[in-house]
């Protein structure tokens, strides 16, 4: 978004209202379209989650397939589940592109989506397929790594360097934290924040959490609770990570090399396909943390080994290796528009 309207693309980015407002700051024109997704989005069979984002891609479609035929966009780019996208380039006659999250889903999860992206086309009376969504650019911002082996959905596709969004530098209240190592947290929840804390306890090192204070008791001086942090200026300044895990805090916290825990809600791995890759490549510890009291257990046991352990930091190394040689943003963007087209939009 931002590496397209830099080199002087015209750029518009449709979202939900949350989201709208973010996107504003960043002095690039928003769309409101569609419902918030909410609820059985983090959760349920694939099946279930692709007839959940189906849904709600059918009511964004509505607003989004007429603003995008009469604007005429070049390219437009969605993310990974988001099957009104496709549709909207196909009305628009634009080049779809397709955003990788995190690792690429599975092919059985396309194999769930695929009828309900055959339907929304039919809807829209034209002429695409869910197998004609697979033909399109991905976007992969997921390192080697992490990349699971298998039939893929996506066969065309470009590196693209995993980047957070500048938020301004670090405050200063970081800085003047006590000790050397600092920890970043972000719980997924306030009792799993107080659990969390309770487990570093005793631990000589300064936590910086991501939520809100007043959720919280007061704390000693080594703790910083704020709910503005800007991500990309705290992580160079810690030694690892502790979350219930997503794309997001996986690969920010491993393009720094940092370690960290994951702290998954339900057997198996943490929140996404990513976060069990991250374990598997060495970098990370995964527990089960169902309650309060096993996720103080998990952070207590796995944060010093994290940090006493140098193989985990090691492996993170290695993966931030890869990071840095992915394609960055204004590369890809020239990439795709190598072609002659006039404008990413």
């Amino acid at each position: 978004m931002l590496a397209a309207r830099e080199v002087g693309h015209e750029v518009v980015v449709a979202t939900g209202a949350g989201v709208v407002p973010q996107v504003q700051r960043q002095g690039v024109e928003a769309w409101e379209v569609g419902p918030e997704v909410a609820g059985l989005a983090g959760g349920g069979t694939a099946a279930q989650r692709a007839a959940f984002f189906a849904a709600s891609a059918a009511r964004r479609s509505e607003d989004l397939v007429p603003l995008a035929a009469r604007w005429g966009p070049d390219f437009v780019v969605s993310e990974t589940s988001e099957v009104a996208g496709a549709v909207a380039a196909a009305v628009a006659g634009a080049r779809h592109v397709v955003h990788g999250l995190g690792a690429m889903p599975g092919i059985g999860v396309w194999d769930a989506y695929a009828m309900h992206v055959d339907s929304l086309f039919a809807r829209w009376g034209v002429s695409g397929t869910a197998e004609s969504v697979r033909e399109s650019v991905y976007l992969d911002v997921c390192p080697p790594a992490l990349r699971s082996g298998g039939e893929r959905i996506w066969g065309d596709t470009l590196d693209l360097r995993p980047t957070a969004v500048p938020e301004g530098g670090a405050p200063a209240s970081v800085d003047d934290l006590p000790y050397r190592d600092t920890i970043l947290v972000r719980p997924g929840s306030p009792g799993d924040g107080d659990a969390i804390l309770a487990g570093l306890r005793g631990l000589p090192v300064n936590v910086v959490m991501h939520a809100e204070p007043g959720r919280y008791a007061a704390q000693p001086g080594h703790v910083l609770i704020s709910p503005s942090l800007p991500i990309a200026s705290v992580l160079p300044r810690c030694r690892a990570v502790v979350s219930p895990g997503g794309p997001g805090i996986a690969l920010g916290a491993l393009a720094y090399g940092l370690p960290q825990l994951v702290l998954s809600q339900e057997t198996g791995t943490g929140g996404g396909p990513e976060d069990g890759a991250v374990t598997h490549a060495g970098a990370a510890l995964t527990a089960t943390a169902l309650g309060t009291a096993a996720v103080e257990r998990a952070v207590r046991q796995c944060v010093p080994r994290l940090l006493e352990d140098p193989t985990f930091a090691a492996s993170a190394a290695w993966v931030q290796v890869e990071i840095a040689a992915m394609s960055t943003p204004d590369a890809v963007v020239r990439a795709l528009t190598a072609e002659g087209v006039p404008a990413l939009r």
